[in-house]
């Protein structure tokens, strides 16, 4: 269970409002499932600060994505020094995050393997979209580091091509078909992965491709979870895009045939 990243609007959030979702999740979350908490910032200090505060909320691993506002000066030197000092600093293992439509630029392939190397960076979300690395990733990062893709839309291809799993914002809507998928690929019932892919995947596209976090929480809100209007600046989906994210719902069986009228 991941708290705190991308479509969780942790960007948006006040420090005590992170550490209070933090508590909450953990509170809620039964004790065979993992808390895995965003905490990455600007600088390696703040980091280090946040994911120490993480720890003592008793999240079991953080989620570290990359700095970016100067990242004309982020070199891999500098960004191996900054997630290394994390690293050696955190009491909880940590996951490299690359997701370069949020930070404006993409680790790589080549960085990324040299960015680890540390014994407590035990994994990477790589949200880049190229499945096409992942088997160079996991031939040179090894059996035991944690590989996760970050499209549920593309799970199978992503688990054909050496990861683990994903942590995808299609699983807050779909949790049941996201974790099926994974499940029926590992028990080899292929056809009944492939067939919780298509049925969910229109839905994962559209979200990825321009819902954002706008759609995600207008989901909810159809599937009546009300979690509000996303945090501004961000703007409340437009009611004209509400009836297609509806059919989406529904194609996707997602939507309680009482809510779909």
């Amino acid at each position: 269970m991941v708290a705190l990243g991308s479509n969780g609007e942790a960007a948006h959030l006040t420090e005590a409002e992170r550490l209070q979702w933090i508590r909450l999740v953990r509170r809620a979350l039964p004790s065979p499932l993992r808390l895995v908490a965003g905490t990455g910032a600007e600088s390696t200090l703040a980091t280090i600060e946040r994911t120490r505060a993480a720890a003592a909320e008793r999240a079991e691993a953080a989620l570290v994505i990359a700095p970016s506002y100067f990242r004309r000066q982020l070199t891999l030197e500098t960004l191996r020094a900054h997630y290394h000092a994390v690293a050696e600093a955190s009491p909880i293992p940590i996951l490299i995050y690359n997701v370069p439509v949020h930070m404006g630029y993409d680790l790589g392939t080549e960085w990324i393997g040299q960015l680890t190397g540390h014994p407590n960076i035990a994994g990477l979300k790589d949200s880049s979209g190229d499945i096409g690395r992942l088997p160079r990733l996991r031939r040179e990062l090894g059996p035991d580091f944690v590989l996760l893709a970050g499209a549920g839309e593309k799970m199978i291809d992503a688990l054909d091509a050496g990861a683990d799993g994903a942590i995808a914002a299609l699983a807050n809507l779909a949790p049941h078909a996201s974790a099926g998928i994974r499940t029926a690929w590992l028990e080899r019932r292929a056809d009944q992965a492939l067939q919780l892919q298509a049925t969910i995947a229109p839905l994962g596209e559209a979200l990825t491709g321009g819902y954002g976090v706008p759609g995600l929480k207008a989901a909810l809100r159809l599937q009546g979870y009300d979690h509000g209007d996303p945090r501004m600046p961000l703007p409340a989906l437009a009611a004209s895009q509400i009836p297609a994210l509806r059919h989406l719902l529904e194609d996707a069986k997602l939507l309680p045939r009482a809510l779909a009228s």
